[in-house]
């Protein structure tokens, strides 16, 4: 038996907080599978659940691996949302992290090795 995929799971307190994902994303969900339950799917096949959970609201760490970091920190701006940290930029990693309404942890990171 091999494993397939992986889902990246993010709680938030109240399933309003999904409309943040649409505009940090850029576009609406992809599937609504339950309610209080919406999910992303992604170019090379991973998902984003984003679910109404307030016990774990604000516990987890989301990474996205990125094609264009300047472009995409152009995108967070245009959509209201500033990064929080200062983005690192290394030989082979770098990396901006934003934090969601919830208190998560979001970092777009760009490896040259895996993106070019």
């Amino acid at each position: 038996m091999a494993l397939k995929n992986a889902l990246a799971f993010l709680a938030v307190r109240d399933v309003e907080g999904t409309r943040w994902y649409k505009m940090l994303l850029g576009r609406e969900p992809d599937t609504q599978p339950m309610k209080g339950l919406v999910e992303w799917q992604f170019e090379a096949g991973g998902w984003l659940q984003v679910n109404e959970n307030k016990q774990l609201a604000g516990r987890s760490s989301v990474t996205f691996v990125e094609t264009d970091l300047d472009d995409r920190i152009k995108q967070l701006k245009k959509a209201g949302i500033e990064p929080k940290s200062v983005i690192s930029r290394g030989e082979q990693v770098s990396v901006v992290i934003i934090t969601d309404p919830d208190g998560h942890q979001v970092i777009f990171a760009r490896h040259r090795a895996i993106v070019g």
